[in-house]
């Protein structure tokens, strides 16, 4: 019982590390109108077929080809995911601090927008979780890592926060 109970405040502890650093990917100084106006999410576009398997089924079939080459493509893709996953979290943590903002400076009562920003958050952080995961699991046979929640969530929260700078008066102050 004894172990049982250790190994559950240990896996706390380590999601609330990993949700702390998830959440310390802020950079104040782009938490600028111009950054949210020129955002995008077509830059993670690639994320969608990046573990796709149609190529290594393809590659399989080429002549000449020995699993390790397979296992150094899937590894180098596994690479590449990791880093779009570092960036989305960055955008989302900018997206999540532009709208903090914009509720310390509105001049309305945004009490229902703070509560949405921080759901939000827990939401995309646990999902983020989740897909590092499934991205270990991942050589182990798991196929089945998809980017497509956190792309709508990171569209949400950006629609969100556009929605809240284009309602009536000042809610969008030109900081910094």
């Amino acid at each position: 019982m004894l172990l049982i109970a250790i190994s559950i405040v240990l896996l706390v502890a380590c999601f609330a590390g990993l949700f702390w650093r998830l959440a310390s990917r802020f950079d104040a100084q782009q938490c600028t109108a111009e950054w949210l106006d020129s955002f995008s999410l077509k830059c993670y576009a690639p994320m969608e077929r990046l573990l796709d398997n149609s190529d290594l089924t393809f590659l399989a079939s080429q002549p000449g080809y020995r699993p390790a080459i397979g296992q150094r493509l899937m590894a180098g893709r596994r690479q590449i995911f990791r880093a779009y996953l570092r960036l989305l979290v960055r955008d989302f943590n900018q997206l999540i601090g532009i709208g903090k903002l914009m509720v310390v400076y509105s001049n309305q009562d945004q009490q229902e927008f703070a509560r949405s920003l921080r759901r939000q958050q827990v939401k995309f952080y646990a999902r983020v979780c989740a897909l590092q995961l499934q991205l270990v699991l991942y050589p182990l046979g798991w196929t089945s890592v998809d980017a497509r929640d956190l792309l709508a969530a990171l569209g949400a929260m950006r629609t969100k926060v556009l929605q809240l700078s284009s309602r009536p008066g000042p809610a969008l102050v030109r900081w910094a």
